[in-house]
């Protein structure tokens, strides 16, 4: 087995949790705001230069409704999507969700693999993550 490590990068990106169709989506929807399956197809169509399937666009955003990331609203016979949030706060809901995933199914042993990284990790974002730890911690008295 091999001891390669993925980098630790500064930030996810949106295209990294929902891969480039459904990144593309998101990004639409925070730019107009609010968006029919229609109005995400087309402007898939004007930026991406390729038109895809009105049923695949409707998917998509049906599955990213599921996982609560878009809200929607029936407006007649077709759906009006929303964002739940900006694409900070999500990023920020969506790593807890996989933190919390994480513990649940690996407990200490994945916060000792963590911790143990820290060493690997950009100085200027380790004591990012040790200033953010620290305000999350009880004043000690």
């Amino acid at each position: 087995m091999s001891d390669e490590r993925a980098p630790v990068a500064s930030g996810p990106a949106v295209e990294a949790i929902f891969g480039p169709l459904g990144s593309a989506v998101m990004r639409i929807v925070w730019q107009l705001g609010e968006a029919t399956v229609g109005d995400v197809a087309d402007a898939l169509a004007r930026t991406q230069g390729r038109s895809h399937a009105y049923t695949t666009i409707m998917t998509v955003m049906s599955r990213l409704y599921e996982r609560g990331v878009l809200l929607r609203t029936r407006v007649g016979q077709r759906y009006v999507y929303r964002p739940a949030a900006d694409e900070a706060a999500l990023i920020d809901r969506l790593s807890e969700q996989a933190v919390d995933k994480l513990l649940a199914r690996f407990g200490t042993s994945a916060l000792r693999k963590f911790a143990q990284r820290l060493d690997e990790v950009d100085p200027a974002l380790r004591a990012r993550i040790l200033d953010l730890a620290d305000r999350g911690r009880p004043d000690e008295a």
